[in-house]
């Protein structure tokens, strides 16, 4: 599914990322001068596995030109900071690139801050875009030439993309989803599960609105409701244990209606605006 022109390798490290999640996908991109995108492990053994694999690839004359942080969350950086020491023991100094946002949120130094439109040699030419709406910084890289994009948490192979309104947008998830998707992309490579088709975006954007009128539907008929009282409807396959995240999901949703003035909130209650 990848183009073997995208010069692109897979290096799965294991994380504490969310359900059913296990792993992160660390991308690494080019052949003589690479680029590593989200080295995220904080655990020992796999941050080992991962330098050494890097290390064969020095030894046979590559160079790690950089790190790429698609965004700040933990299962996407833990090991970024180990990596960069590592490799300056070795004689490579590599330096931690990211959007400006997520520099703030992460707990190390970020070399380069990365803007959208910015483009990157890793094989191929490799621009930069802001994706903001699961996470503020969050970035994809895209290489037109081949059409493939290293989506982050833009999408997953596994589950859906958590939207929380404490740092995330639904607004600005759909804009980034609808702005990926205009590029006619071949395959998207995920931080999480396999390579993707392109037709994943257009499921993403319905799933949203599915879910939306989901939502709409709930609070037919209350007076008010509390984002957690409307989860059972919405989300009958989960066990209670998981309603408090719902919640957080079903918010995201509420916050999209009021932008929209198609809801009001009065004291952590929505209902329908009948106007």
């Amino acid at each position: 599914m990848i183009p073997e022109t995208a010069h692109v390798d897979r290096f799965p490290v294991r994380t504490p990322t969310l359900p059913p999640a296990t792993h992160t996908n660390v991308w690494c991109l080019g052949d003589e001068a690479l680029t590593v995108v989200d080295p995220a492990s904080p655990y020992e053994d796999q941050r080992i596995a991962l330098f050494e694999a890097l290390r064969s690839r020095i030894e046979g004359g590559s160079t790690v030109e950089r790190i790429v942080l698609t965004h700040h969350h933990h299962d996407h950086v833990a090991g970024a900071d180990d990596l960069r020491a590592r490799l300056a023991e070795i004689g490579q100094s590599t330096p931690i690139f990211a959007h400006a946002a997520t520099a703030r949120l992460v707990g190390f130094e970020v070399d380069e801050l990365l803007h959208d439109g910015d483009v990157l040699r890793a094989g191929g030419s490799w621009e930069v875009r802001h994706t903001p709406g699961h996470a503020p910084g969050h970035v994809v890289l895209h290489e037109p030439e081949t059409g493939v994009v290293v989506a982050g948490d833009l999408v997953a192979g596994i589950s859906t993309i958590v939207i929380d309104p404490a740092e995330g947008s639904l607004a600005e998830y759909l804009a980034s989803l609808e702005r990926v998707d205009s590029w006619s992309p071949s395959v998207l490579l995920p931080a999480h599960g396999d390579a993707l088709p392109p037709a994943v975006l257009a499921a993403y954007i319905a799933h949203r609105h599915t879910r939306t009128d989901q939502v709409r539907s709930a609070l037919s008929g209350r007076s008010g409701a509390a984002p957690i009282e409307l989860v059972p409807e919405i989300y009958p396959e989960l066990p209670t244990s998981m309603h408090g995240f719902a919640a957080i999901q079903v918010r995201a949703h509420l916050l999209w209606l009021e932008d929209r003035g198609e809801v009001s909130v009065d004291e952590g209650r929505w209902t329908l605006d009948r106007r």
